[in-house]
């Protein structure tokens, strides 16, 4: 199983178990994602930084998923996770395999 396989399991045991938490916090990050002035592109990218930082491979696998989905290109993918490794050092520089991982599924 794939980590955005994982992320979907896990997302599907939350949505079993604490339903009402769940739905809450679908809409709270929906709604984020419609305020303000930027594009489903940008917000990606934002997460694909977000997910590395985080350390967090389900994340990473979605998001850069999401980012190529919205129109990103392999570059852009990386230059966001690449920010995230120079904001956090070398823990967040081995998470880039699973970037680079998502990259090839993607891109190659």
């Amino acid at each position: 199983m794939n980590a955005a396989e994982k992320a979907m399991e896990a997302l599907a045991y939350l949505q079993k178990h604490i339903p009402d938490t769940y739905v809450k916090y679908l809409e709270f990050t929906q709604k984020l994602g419609e305020t303000g002035g930027l594009e489903p592109k940008m917000l990606e990218l934002i997460l694909v930084g977000c997910a590395v930082m985080s350390q967090c491979e389900m994340c990473i696998s979605l998001h850069v998923q999401g980012a190529a989905t919205a129109g990103a290109s392999r570059e852009e993918i990386l230059q966001a996770a690449s920010m995230a490794v120079a904001m956090g050092g070398s823990p967040k520089l081995m998470y880039l395999k699973y970037v680079f991982e998502e990259l090839d599924d993607l891109f190659d």
